[in-house]
């Protein structure tokens, strides 16, 4: 590979990491393009506008950098589950949600960050799937799917709450563990399936009279 093509791809990579740790620390617009290209160690202040073109590309490559791999996990997951049958267990689909995420927890070279960039992203109501292709979410999509055909017999706007409440603990406790950058002590699968037993347990939980009270 000709040593401009290599530069350029190491250069992006570089500004993509640079710019996950920074969008998880500070927020998607937290830091300037300027400090995310110098924290890439690019001499180039311009460097994020020549590989990516502005900061809604840049979140954008951030999500696709991550998805491309946990998207082919999680459909691979998925798939695994239609074939034995099990699309109507709800424990199993919540594993489908949360493990091929909480691998980006495993630890790295680089640092895990994305996570934290995510749940970053959805606390701003800046969401950084709005900005990505829809192919990085077709599992996702799917599987959340089958979560609410799994509890149709819940009044609709209860089970759709679930749902929306199961996502965002997914994100929301894995970012929490990521952030005490735990991922080297061996604890990552006790605390990951204690989460999906939490999460699969709320949304088949027996609806309280509370509960049904608000929702009349």
């Amino acid at each position: 590979m000709p040593d401009g093509v290599t530069e350029k791809r190491d250069g992006q990579h570089a500004i993509l990491i640079a710019a996950e740790r920074m969008f998880a620390d500070y927020g998607l617009h937290g830091a300037s393009l300027r400090q995310i290209s110098e924290a890439a160690g690019q001499k180039n202040t311009s460097a994020i506008q020549y590989h990516f073109g502005s900061r809604d590309r840049l979140v954008e490559a951030v999500f696709a950098m991550r998805m491309s791999l946990i998207n082919p996990r999680r459909q691979a997951a998925l798939e695994k589950l239609r074939a034995a049958g099990q699309t109507g267990n709800v424990r199993a689909l919540v594993e489908v949600m949360v493990w091929p995420m909480a691998e980006e927890l495993r630890p790295r070279a680089e640092g895990n960050h994305y996570v934290q960039f995510l749940s970053r992203a959805s606390r701003e109501r800046k969401l950084a799937i709005e900005l990505a292709p829809s192919d990085f979410l077709s599992a996702w999509t799917d599987t959340v799917n089958h979560l609410r055909e799994a509890i149709r017999y819940l009044p609709e706007k209860i089970a759709e709450t679930r749902v929306e409440l199961a996502s965002e603990q997914t994100i929301s406790a894995l970012a929490a563990y990521e952030a005490q950058d735990l991922g080297s002590t061996g604890q990552l699968d006790l605390f990951v399936e204690t989460l999906i037993d939490m999460i699969a347990a709320g949304v088949t939980a027996p609806v309280s009279s509370q509960t049904l009270a608000a929702y009349s």
